[in-house]
């Protein structure tokens, strides 16, 4: 049964329960208005024949031109004495007379339902100077209102068999219109199945606060992100084909090399085998950057440990000064003897690397890495250099995996691209930021900001 039909027949079933709660209250307050109404005529009566005086005049009863004055059509009137038996009665109505007889101390409203119509009952005790002599009783039979009731009752039927009928078309076609943008969701939910295509969501205009259209909306977002990723995943594989096809070639091009002349010319030997080592270091590095970058995708600051700053960033300035030979200086902006920050120790370091690497390859002259620590604790770390700089529109595109502003220059200092992607992940993954400032011939400001707890 689909979620459409589902729908409309719980809208019916409900809309038919609430009907029929309605009706038998509505029947109900009817019938009880109806009679509570009649009952309190006929006390009225009951207390104007009181008011006769009837143990001091039993000659009202055998004379009934008085008593029949109040006796209307489909009505009775009972004189009871205390042994339960009818001393007077008249009566225009044969049936009422059928119900028993009780004798009763006390005012009591009977009302009795039958197949031929509804009945009501008065009984009111009589007394003489304090003692109950006898009760009046005045019944009174409402066949007209059984015959109302009826029509009641039918008119009510009608009413809710044209109701249901009408909430299961009404419904079917709201159903249509309400469900119309799920028939578009999976229409093409289907489409991207069968195609491989990404596709859109088609929705109106006019922006509302409809939950199907910003179902829509989100699910048109989700496919332009997973268009996106699919691009880049796609980007991903073919820029990392290229970059393992360069050394490959290299090293296949001097292996046959070496088979075929370099046994017998040990300068070409040796060229040939330097030429093999410097490709397999690329295709290493090249590996152990794609096992980083995946590592640091898949982790969520998972190492959250407290570690100070200070000696990390000066034992990892030292490490690149010592195998480098060049300059690096670790400047801070306050006298602190301790920066405390939570996060991977060991992945902070590795961005410290990837920076600090970049700028020893980019710049013959002294590297700076300045430290600070704001007021709304947050580390801001800036790694400075002035060698040869980056073009301005080359600076949006550092982040992206393969991405290499002069490939010629990148591949002779061998680098992969890979660097800056690793450390745009690492930063994401401490929550902070990452800013590169750059100019041709002038130098290059990398500015990290990271949190000092990372959550």
């Amino acid at each position: 049964m689909s979620l459409k039909l589902k729908i409309t027949l719980g809208v019916a079933v409900g809309l038919m329960l609430i009907l029929f709660i309605s009706f038998t209250f509505a029947y109900y307050m009817f019938i009880r208005v109806t009679t509570n109404g009649e009952a309190d005529l006929l006390k009225e009566k009951a207390r104007t024949l009181l008011l006769k005086d009837l143990p001091n005049h039993p000659e009202y009863w055998q004379d009934n031109s008085s008593m029949e004055e109040l006796l209307i059509p489909q009505e009775m009137l009972r004189y009871i004495g205390p042994d339960s038996k009818v001393i007077y009665q008249i009566y225009s109505d044969e049936t009422l007379i059928r119900y028993p007889v009780t004798y009763v101390n006390k005012d009591t409203v009977t009302v009795e339902t039958a197949s031929d119509g509804i009945y009501v009952f008065v009984k009111m005790p009589v007394f003489k100077e304090g003692h109950q002599l006898a009760t009046l009783e005045i019944g009174r039979s409402l066949r007209r209102l059984g015959q109302y009731a009826d029509m009641l009752i039918s008119v009510l039927l009608l009413t809710s068999t044209g109701t249901l009928i009408l909430a299961l078309i009404g419904g079917y076609f709201y159903t249509n219109v309400l469900f119309r943008p799920l028939q578009d969701f999976v229409s093409t939910m289907q489409n991207i199945e069968q195609s491989g295509s990404f596709r859109h969501i088609n929705l109106p205009a006019k922006d509302t606060n409809d939950e199907l259209v910003i179902l829509g909306a989100t699910f048109n977002r989700m496919i332009d992100r997973l268009q996106d990723m699919f691009q880049k995943q796609e980007q991903f594989l073919a820029d990392a084909s290229h970059e393992l096809r360069t050394p490959l070639t290299i090293i296949e091009s001097y292996a046959s090399l070496l088979r075929r002349w370099a046994f017998h010319d040990e300068k070409l030997r040796e060229e040939a085998l330097e030429a093999i080592i410097s490709e397999s270091a690329q295709l290493k590095q090249l590996t152990q950057n794609l096992l980083s970058l995946t590592d640091v995708v898949r982790e969520n600051c998972e190492q959250n440990v407290d570690f100070d700053l200070l000696p990390l960033a000066r034992q990892t300035a030292a490490s690149l000064r010592m195998t480098s030979g060049r300059e690096i200086d670790v400047e801070l902006a306050s006298e602190q003897q301790e920066l405390l920050m939570s996060g991977d120790s060991y992945k902070i370091k590795q961005l410290l690397i990837i920076l600090l690497d970049n700028a020893l390859k980019y710049s013959q002259q002294k590297i700076i890495m300045h430290i600070e620590l704001t007021e709304d604790h947050w580390v801001i770390l800036k790694v400075i250099d002035q060698g040869i700089g980056i073009a301005e529109g080359d600076i949006p595109n550092l982040f992206d995996r393969f991405y290499r502003s002069d490939k010629a220059r990148n591949r002779k200092q061998g680098g992969v691209g890979l660097g800056l992607a690793i450390a745009l992940h690492i930063v994401q993954k401490h929550k902070g930021t990452i800013e590169i400032q750059s100019r041709l011939g002038e130098g290059t400001t990398v500015i990290v900001k990271l949190p000092t707890t990372c959550q």
